[in-house]
């Protein structure tokens, strides 16, 4: 397993699967939610030969509550989860926080051959020791993304600065990125067609890296 997969915002869903809610600030949901994205990347990596862990903890639900934690605290609290997953699995090469955005679908979907895809972007703390490496993986990624899907990504962006997060634990690993797949308004299965898309280039990276360092090896 070379792969770490996990969600901070663990409960952030869909409204198109929530038939009761209408407001974008309310649509999470303990089951039907982002986590269903990671675990498709997960089995679309598996098909090309990529072992990846997808971890299950209930950030916001769970340790944010329990703890009496603000919102905004869920990246101290997700933390501790890929320190310990690193700890733990000295294999863990790579690592992807999903979440999906906010904001409308028409900023979100991409339709490529006549099927909708929920787009990707990239964000990149500025204000960590790892920016230059995660920077380059992510756009690495967006170029063959956009080479194949072209209008899927929505670019890389590197945050930082005041009132910023800035960080989002990508100091912890050079290959540590952070995922929005898709907005509020997509559904799963215009999220999962991307999460196949994702697989698909990554997977080429991967194992192109992994023939380069063979070479070096010999």
């Amino acid at each position: 397993n070379v792969v770490f997969i996990y969600n901070t915002h663990n409960r952030e869903s869909f409204l198109p699967h929530l038939p009761d809610v209408d407001e974008p600030n309310h649509a999470h949901h303990g089951e039907v939610n982002i986590t269903k994205v990671s675990e498709r990347f997960k089995d679309e990596l598996a098909k090309r030969g990529i072992g990846a862990i997808v971890d299950d903890t209930d950030i916001i639900g769970g340790i944010l509550v329990e703890r009496d934690w603000e919102y905004w605290q869920s990246y101290d609290a997700s933390r501790e989860v890929v320190t310990e997953a690193f700890a733990n699995h000295e294999d863990l090469t790579y690592a992807f926080d999903i979440h999906r955005d906010s904001i409308a679908r028409e900023h979100t979907t991409k339709n490529i051959d006549g099927e909708d895809y929920a787009r990707i972007m990239f964000v990149i703390g500025e204000d960590n020791p790892s920016f230059k490496q995660n920077f380059k993986l992510a756009e690495a990624l967006h170029h063959r993304l956009e080479e194949k899907y072209p209008g899927i990504s929505r670019g890389v962006i590197p945050q930082g600065g005041a009132r910023k997060n800035g960080i989002y634990n990508q100091d912890l690993s050079e290959n540590l990125l952070l995922l929005e797949i898709g907005g509020v308004e997509n559904t799963l299965e215009e999220t999962y067609r991307t999460a196949e898309a994702l697989a698909e280039v990554f997977s080429e990276y991967y194992w192109e890296a992994e023939a380069v360092m063979g070479e070096g090896g010999e």
